[in-house]
């Protein structure tokens, strides 16, 4: 069963797609002045076959079981994508199974893990994407030194780590959409509920990016990151899940070929010391 949490964030994230619908775009014609953008409730309803009162629950965060039939129209109307569509499954509470265990794995079991990618960056981090464990070279091209070893609230809170993206502006979207999407799979956990709040207060660009309901894939991409000694280094982010239990991913960063980024971590890794690792932020 869904909480209300995740009802409410399932119609806010509705509200904000149909927004984005143009009625011509979905065959509807456009007669006069609209006052707000997009489609209307009862257009929404129409082309789904679902009820106006129905629809208008949902989008309240009110509607406790939403099928997959009527999640499924209303993805079409919308034109959600495959990650969208997960996304509002996950938070009407059809499409996840995954649990938050109590305890997580001593950190130094953990650490061969990364150090073996050396000299390619890699962290693992759990479900709030604090960083249990980290090799050298992903501590010093991620900036994480000094910061929280929260991997998002850096992002966006944290100087150091704010430096080592060149095109911070343009990132930031993706960061979030990233983080939602991966944060619906543990669907009414409290760490993350708390993560999000405190992100919320603590930045204003967060707080707006996380309001705009935007979802991407999580599983890989390219990151372009900039290091004072080495300059621009352009690295490949593969995420796995390393215990879809424990909620743990491991993140290994591979050098984009041409671009000169293997000699630069190779420099780097060279210069700093043998072992990094960060304890488990509450």
């Amino acid at each position: 069963m869904p909480t209300s949490r995740q009802l409410k964030e399932l119609g806010r994230f509705l509200t904000v797609r149909r927004a984005e619908i143009a009625p011509a775009r979905v065959g509807l014609p456009v007669a006069g002045a609209r006052r707000t953008p997009g489609l209307r409730r009862e257009e929404v309803a129409l082309l789904a076959g679902v009820g106006v009162s129905w629809y208008t629950w949902i989008e309240q965060g009110r509607a406790e079981n939403v099928s997959a039939e009527i999640l499924s129209a209303i993805s079409r109307v919308l034109d959600l994508d495959d990650t969208q569509r997960q996304y509002v499954r996950r938070l009407a509470g059809l499409g996840s199974d995954h649990t938050a265990a109590s305890t997580l794995p001593d950190a130094e079991s953990l650490q061969p893990y990364v150090d073996n990618w050396l000299p390619n960056p890699a962290y693992i981090a759990d479900r709030v994407w604090n960083v249990t464990v980290s090799n050298r070279t992903a501590r010093e091209v991620l900036g994480m030194d000094g910061g929280t070893g929260n991997i998002i609230r850096d992002f966006f809170t944290h100087p150091a780590t704010r430096r080592r993206y060149p095109t911070w502006d343009r990132d930031a979207p993706t960061v979030v959409a990233r983080f939602r999407s991966h944060a619906a799979s543990y669907p009414g956990d409290p760490l993350l509920a708390t993560e999000i709040d405190r992100l919320r207060g603590e930045s204003r660009e967060f707080s707006d990016l996380w309001n705009a309901q935007d979802v991407q894939e999580d599983s890989c991409g390219i990151d372009l990151f900039e290091h004072p000694d080495t300059g621009e280094i352009s690295l490949k982010r593969t995420t796995l899940d390393f215990t879809v239990r424990l909620g743990l991913r491991l993140t290994v960063f591979f050098p984009v070929p041409g671009t000169g980024a293997q000699q630069s971590i190779e420099r780097l890794a060279s210069h700093l010391p043998d072992r990094t690792r960060f304890d488990h932020v509450a």
